[in-house]
């Protein structure tokens, strides 16, 4: 029988525990985000070689249903009402909705991994709640529109006689919105941002909360809410003038520069050495950096061994770039400074080099599981790798391991 217990679990129910069912273990360890105790499970894991590796140790009674979710979920209104007590966990965004007071009457806490949105007056009601993200609260009585939500000319015509709420940001850049027919209806809008034709902001800034930062563009501006690589498709499907919430790649045919009227970057700019001056003359304004984009040279990927010579690194003076490789061999021969320079690891499994090269080939290497020489960890040989590969077998049986999502003890 194994003498050992390993449980990785992203959520371990252990208030029903029992003693005389893990009591012949020599230890038993838990990895997991989140443990539920009892006052009588800490009694008998106290008695037994418990390890515990978690985020978060909640105490809960054992009569108190655990409601898991993972992936994004939402409370409404319109839900069944629970006749019993719970305690939810989500991994993931929870929405709860408005007049939701009798679906959450029977809820003693919520452990939420990822985002919380719902009202104000029902998050002054929610009990013992624990957020791992970001928590967003919109005005009672509102309708909830995407967090970045387009306001155009079909949205004027659906619209009510309420207020709209969007969590990030409103878009209002269609020439054809009837800003007439929104105030007709008595349509307001809260949100964090509002980013606003120049001609429609006199006949909007009225129905829009106070709090919320207006940004203006030039009429015929289209708002693009991804990256963008900065070519004529991108100018056919657009226009020439952008305003980017994402980074923009210049390519080394760079004709749409010439075109563009407008150019406002909320992210990063990549465009190659010689084109540098010109972007920057075009950019309207830019919230991160211009960088310099690195020329291509040679790629080597997906093979299980690659070695790396002085003659190949000579002969690309653009450099190479290794990705993906099982192991990656460098040639003693090989000059620091032309390692640095020209040659760049990503993603490979392990690196091997002679030992007056490790610090220059570590300068150059991304997400790599190891770095150095070809013999094994302290010079181990093939006989001393099997003896502790024997040993990790050995312990590997004596070792009961369980892997789940949730796990009830």
């Amino acid at each position: 029988m194994a003498k050992k217990l390993m449980i990785n679990c992203a959520t371990c129910d252990a208030r029903n525990a029992l003693e005389e069912n893990y009591a012949h273990y020599e230890q038993i360890t838990i990895n997991c985000a989140m443990v539920l105790t009892s006052p009588n499970a800490k009694a008998v894991m106290n008695k037994l070689p418990f390890t515990l590796n978690c985020a978060n140790v909640l105490e809960i009674e054992g009569d108190v249903d655990l409601r898991t979710i993972n992936g994004s979920s939402e409370i409404k209104s319109g839900d069944v009402v629970p006749t019993s007590k719970y305690y939810m966990v989500v991994n993931g965004a929870l929405t709860i909705g408005p007049d939701t007071q009798q679906q959450l009457a029977q809820c003693v806490g919520m452990t939420i991994n990822g985002s919380l949105t719902c009202p104000e007056s029902i998050y002054a009601l929610l009990n013992g709640v624990n957020v791992n993200g970001s928590t967003t609260c919109y005005p009672d009585g509102a309708i909830v529109l995407k967090r970045s939500a387009v306001i155009d000319k079909l949205f004027a015509l659906r619209a009510k006689n309420s207020l709209y709420w969007s969590g990030r940001r409103m878009i209002m850049v269609d020439p054809e919105l009837d800003t007439d027919t929104l105030k007709a209806k008595g349509v307001t809008f809260s949100t964090k941002e509002a980013i606003i034709s120049q001609s429609k902001v006199e006949s909007l800034i009225d129905m829009i909360d106070e709090r919320t930062e207006i940004i203006i563009v030039p009429d015929g501006t289209a708002v693009v809410l991804d990256d963008i690589t900065l070519d004529e498709d991108t100018l056919r499907r657009y226009g020439k003038q952008l305003y980017v919430i994402g980074d923009v790649t210049v390519p080394e045919n760079a004709d749409a520069l010439d075109e563009l009227k407008y150019l406002n970057i909320r992210g990063d700019a990549k465009v190659p050495q010689d084109l540098k001056e010109k972007l920057v003359a075009v950019i309207t304004e830019i919230s991160g950096e211009v960088k310099l984009a690195k020329p291509k040279g040679a790629t080597l990927e997906d093979k299980p061994v690659v070695k790396i010579t002085k003659w190949m690194l000579e002969h690309q003076p653009l450099g190479i770039d290794v990705c993906d490789c099982g192991i990656v061999k460098i040639a003693d021969d090989i000059p620091k400074e032309l390692i640095v320079e020209r040659l760049h690891i990503e993603d490979c499994g392990v690196v091997k080099c002679c030992e007056d090269l490790e610090d220059a080939v570590t300068m150059i290497c991304t997400d790599c599981g190891s770095i150095g020489t070809a013999e094994g960890e302290d010079g181990m040989g093939i006989g001393d790798m099997l003896k502790n590969a024997m040993g990790g077998i050995t312990g590997a049986l004596e070792t009961k391991v369980i892997n789940a999502a949730d796990y009830v003890l």
